[in-house]
């Protein structure tokens, strides 16, 4: 086939072995067990990844990690990506792709374009595949199955690079989507980011109450529906400290349309609790649409 010969690469390199990284190596060697995967992270987390599959072998070094490496994959929160590009790019071959997959985009490119040598290739990728959990312990190989990957190509790629990151997304089995960085932080901001904000802020209001009244029948009285849209309050700050500040404008503005729309709501209710049955339909006929 074709498409197996445009691979002519044969070592990746996965920095951060955690879920996502962790979940990269373990579809990737599913699918192709030929490729070299190596991993950069803390000795015990190789330690892990080798012994689930997700790796071949691993470094805490980023020099003897990356050393010709036809790709390189940054899978940290996007503060940590932002220090690193700045570290690899001395050990970085000669065409080697670069990609990462930070939940803000911006900030990265623009990064990865002003650090990078000229004959390095970056993309930024952001798999919309996450989890609460974290960690390579909680690393999948379907993860990534069925969910759209969001790649934002820096101006300096070629058609080649593209080609060849399409090919590996479509291998793990995701759905790519190709957005400009403004965009694709516009979006997330709006699809990632705000639902976190609401699930973190609708279970710390619920407890507030509980506390106020020292009544605990709150959360014995909640049904699977509060679950499901509290269950990303789980997700560590760690990752969301970093989302927050690189992609705040965005968020904030998310804010205040889910604010306006809220208040919307709350007049129909105080005034013709009846109108609402058109904003139930219309949510339903959209929930369909996922």
């Amino acid at each position: 086939m074709k498409e197996e010969s445009d691979f002519n690469f044969n070592k990746i390199s996965i920095i951060g072995v955690g879920l996502i990284g962790g979940s990269l190596g373990l579809a990737l060697k599913e699918k192709k067990p030929n490729f070299k995967i190596v991993g950069i992270d803390k000795q015990e987390i190789i330690k892990k990844a080798i012994a689930r599959g997700a790796i071949d072998e691993g470094t805490v070094n980023f020099e003897e990690g990356i050393k010709e490496a036809d790709i390189v994959i940054i899978a940290t929160p996007v503060k940590t990506i932002l220090n690193i590009l700045t570290q690899i790019n001395p050990f970085l071959k000669k065409g080697c792709l670069v990609t990462d997959t930070g939940s803000t985009k911006q900030q990265i490119v623009q990064k990865a374009n002003k650090v990078l040598s000229k004959d390095v290739f970056f993309i930024g990728g952001h798999p919309m595949a996450g989890s609460e959990k974290y960690g390579i312990d909680s690393a999948g190989l379907h993860l990534f199955q069925d969910k759209a990957y969001i790649l934002t190509p820096a101006h300096k790629n070629n058609l080649g690079a593209l080609k060849k990151i399409s090919l590996l997304i479509k291998m793990i089995g995701a759905n790519i989507l190709i957005l400009n960085p403004l965009e694709h932080d516009r979006i997330v901001g709006a699809v990632s980011h705000l639902p976190q904000i609401i699930a973190v802020s609708l279970i710390n209001a619920i407890g507030e109450l509980a506390l106020r009244g020292n009544n605990n029948t709150y959360f014995k009285a909640v049904g699977e529906g509060f679950k499901d849209m509290t269950r990303i309050a789980s997700s560590p700050y760690k990752i969301w400290e970093d989302i927050c500040e690189t992609n705040q404008e965005n968020i904030l503005e998310m804010i205040q349309e889910f604010r306006n729309y809220l208040e919307a709501i709350e007049d129909k209710l105080k005034n013709d609790p009846s109108s609402l049955k058109e904003e139930f339909q219309k949510a339903s006929k959209l929930r369909e649409t996922l």
